[in-house]
């Protein structure tokens, strides 16, 4: 990941599935701004889409409960998301890979969104920091 990111937009909305399209125009919108598209632009939404889904899934239920989505690009123009929440910590890169080998039936639960976010996109992270979970996605041109 890179050190110098430079901040294009943020975006804080409640942890609730109703908050979803606002979390994806805002984010589409900066990706474009920044200049991307096509397929790119469509594997940011569905990582972004993913990330959040999870992240509400397993963060608190607390009605005050808030995602903070900031994005930005670096000196390189890769572009970055970045998700914040103050859940329980949770770092879905640590979960098994899945067999998509297996049939359905022999499958445990779970566990694919965060596959497709490491199949769609250039880079995921995950730290915890201050109380808060961080997960950066990165997309490079």
């Amino acid at each position: 990941m890179a050190e110098n990111i430079h901040t294009l937009c943020s975006i804080e909305l409640p942890a609730a599935l109703d908050s979803l399209p606002g979390f994806a125009d805002r984010v589409t919108k900066c990706a474009r701004e920044a200049g991307f598209g096509g397929h790119k632009l469509s594997a940011m939404e569905l990582a972004l889409e993913e990330a959040i889904v999870n992240i509400i899934k397993y963060s608190s239920s607390s009605p005050d409960s808030v995602i903070i989505v900031t994005c930005g690009i670096d000196d390189r123009d890769a572009f970055y998301i970045t998700i914040i929440d103050s859940g329980p910590p949770f770092d879905p890169l640590k979960r098994d890979t899945p067999d998509t080998r297996a049939g359905i039936d022999d499958r445990p639960v779970g566990g694919l969104g965060i596959f497709f976010i490491k199949e769609m996109t250039d880079g995921v992270t995950y730290t915890r920091e201050a109380g808060k979970n961080i997960l950066t996605i990165e997309m490079k041109r």
